[in-house]
């Protein structure tokens, strides 16, 4: 399968994971930069009363064959070994935090996905 080239996919954005608490209550996160990715903050759909409508902001596509990601100590991480999106977390794209409403794995033909797409509002 061929892969999207890097200058359609010019965007940089940071996903932020809720991690468990610590002893005194406070909330740990941990902070992923991914690299080459698409995002696309006019995403929305609205159509009539009674078509498609959604409160989504933003897409975001990750080519999971060419991407980089990294976390705070520039440590290279793999999707779904060394992390995994789901809707419990926070992407920031460029000044904009948005709350992830959706994760969706597109897979070809096998058991790992090529590409990931992520909604939010």
């Amino acid at each position: 399968m061929r892969v999207l080239p890097r200058r359609f996919r010019p965007h940089t954005v940071q996903l932020i994971k809720q991690l468990h608490e610590d002893d005194n209550g406070a909330t740990a996160e941990q902070v992923i930069t991914i690299l080459h990715v698409k995002a696309d903050p006019s995403y929305g759909m609205q159509q009539s009363k009674r078509g498609i409508t959604t409160d989504d902001k933003i897409i975001v596509y990750i080519e999971l064959g060419d991407y980089t990601a990294y976390d705070e100590n520039d440590r290279v991480l793999q999707y779904g070994t060394d992390f995994i999106i789901s809707t419990n977390d926070t992407l920031k794209f460029r000044d904009d935090e948005y709350t992830i409403t959706g994760v969706n794995e597109i897979f070809l033909d096998g058991t790992k996905p090529i590409r990931v797409e992520i909604t939010g509002k």
